[in-house]
């Protein structure tokens, strides 16, 4: 698949842009943030955890192992956010006019949603880009053998990403078979092993991790399909239809209304357009139905599950952002005069897409509840030396890992048993507090304050504190957390009397 040198700097223009404005973000605001994407530095000692699929976990635990860096791992996924805009920028070329492709590659890469979910480990980028690299391929495909070869191995990755990639997979495989209709056995032999690695892969993975193929869709307690509460409520429909418009608005700035003239450019020349996105389309189309008529509330509720049908969306914004820019072009007189507009409008707006794209990432950095542990994590890693401890009291949520130990957790570069948690003890071994302390040597105990309900251990270390006051000094206070400092050896007479 040969590609122009105008394209070619193109893609090498969208990928620059994308990867120093995130390089720039990193390197301003460096706080962690999320609660997925806290948990998958959580559990970075693992690629098995739960109904995750591996692709993302796969690329924290490699990443971390091999630097043992944060900040590393973060600057990988911001390269795969860069690599996804050039993706898109790509799948772009095939249909679209070179300025819609770079118009649409522009809007992808600085995306406000879209740039704040690629500086962490989140899956949604990771997907995108895996998708339209496939799309890519399989849509326009001059060398049938290899770029179909390539195409699936992208589209099984996608597939061991997230599961809306399977929601295609059936329509993939049927356009396929049927355009290969004179070498029927060959081709339908290649599909099925080219769309169906990868979910094959995942369920032989459930199977040899978990004894059971399916495993993945039952490990909630109540062995409930996590993702499962069908429901044909109006009032409901209607709620969730609004919320995704506004979110579609809000991430994908005012500049998504172009997406209306764009979806007029697409229906007049869908003889041409629609073989080359109908994919995206049914994809579209699969995921709102699922989210307003499957999934739980909870579940579908997190405004992230909006990035695959924003990004479907730029597609038709890029459209239709060119399409209105051709017609003032055709009428105006001044071509010299045009040509300053476009140049100061374009120099404009780009400097408007980078504040928009920034600013989710700035206000997450300000939050206390990312801050804070931040904060916490880089005090841990400054003080407590080798062979010491510290404890951690936070909300754990229907018996889950607090979330604030999570959170500093995943920011440390020491062992998990160096940092423990009371919610993840049992009850017995905090019978005696002190005693337990002293045995663990223990430095410092992390309180983070609030209203939330306080379980059996939670009490037993915070009565400890009250109760010790005056031995057990606070040396750190941010809100919601209080650092105490557990007294050395020379000091636990004065507490023991």
């Amino acid at each position: 698949m040969k590609l122009e040198k105008q394209q070619q700097r193109d893609l090498m223009v969208i990928f620059a842009l994308g990867i120093g404005f995130r390089l720039a973000l990193l390197l301003l605001f460096s706080v962690p943030y999320g609660n997925d994407a806290a948990g998958r530095l959580y559990f970075r000692d693992t690629i098995w955890t739960w109904h995750w699929l591996p692709v993302t976990q796969f690329l924290v635990y490699g990443g971390f192992a091999l630097t043992h860096s944060i900040f590393v791992v973060r600057l990988l996924f911001a390269l795969i956010g860069s690599l996804a805009a050039v993706a898109f920028t790509f799948y772009l070329q095939k249909f679209a006019t070179r300025r819609a492709a770079v118009i649409g590659g522009v809007l992808f890469t600085l995306n406000a949603q879209l740039v704040f979910l690629s500086l962490m480990p989140y899956q949604e980028v990771v997907l995108l880009g895996l998708l339209f690299g496939f799309l890519s391929f399989f849509m326009k495909d001059e060398e049938p053998a290899n770029g179909f070869l390539f195409g699936s191995l992208l589209y099984g990755l996608a597939c061991l990403t997230r599961y809306e990639a399977w929601f295609v997979l059936p329509a993939l495989f049927i356009a396929r078979v049927w355009q290969g209709k004179p070498k029927l056995l060959r081709v339908f032999l290649t599909s099925v092993i080219g769309f169906g690695w990868g979910p094959a892969l995942w369920l032989f993975s459930n199977w040899m991790q978990w004894g059971d193929a399916t495993a993945f869709l039952f490990h909630r307690s109540d062995q409930q399909f996590y993702a499962w509460a069908p429901h044909a409520e109006l009032l409901r429909i209607i709620d969730y239809l609004g919320m995704m418009s506004y979110w579609l608005l809000r991430f994908g700035s005012p500049l998504i209304l172009f997406a209306l003239p764009g979806m007029i450019v697409g229906w007049r020349n869908r003889k041409i357009l629609l073989p080359q996105i109908w994919p995206v389309l049914l994809l579209f189309g699969m995921v709102l139905l699922f989210l307003i008529f499957v999934a739980g509330k909870e579940f579908a509720g997190a405004n992230r599950f909006a990035s695959i049908p924003l990004a479907i969306m730029l597609i038709f914004t890029a459209l239709g952002a060119d399409y209105v820019l051709a017609r003032v072009e055709s009428r105006w007189r001044d071509a010299q005069q045009m040509a300053t507009i476009k140049k100061w409008g374009a120099a404009l707006l780009l400097l408007a897409l980078l504040v928009y794209g920034a600013l989710p990432v700035a206000k997450a950095n300000a939050l206390p509840e990312f801050r804070t542990p931040h904060e916490v994590a880089q005090f841990l890693q400054q003080n407590l030396r080798s062979g010491e401890r510290a404890i951690v009291i936070g909300e754990s949520i229907d018996g889950a890992v607090p979330m604030p130990y999570q959170r500093i957790y995943g920011q440390l570069k020491f062992a998990k048993q160096d940092l423990l948690c009371a919610a993840l003890l049992e009850p017995r071994e905090l019978a005696d507090p002190w005693r337990y302390l002293r045995a663990q040597n223990v430095r410092y105990v992390i309180v983070f304050g609030g209203s939330w309900q306080k379980q059996e251990n939670d009490f037993k270390l915070l009565n400890f504190i009250t109760a010790s006051e005056g031995v057990l000094r606070p040396v750190f206070a941010r809100d919601p957390a209080v650092i105490y400092e557990v007294p050395r050896s020379s000091s636990l007479k004065v507490f023991e009397q």
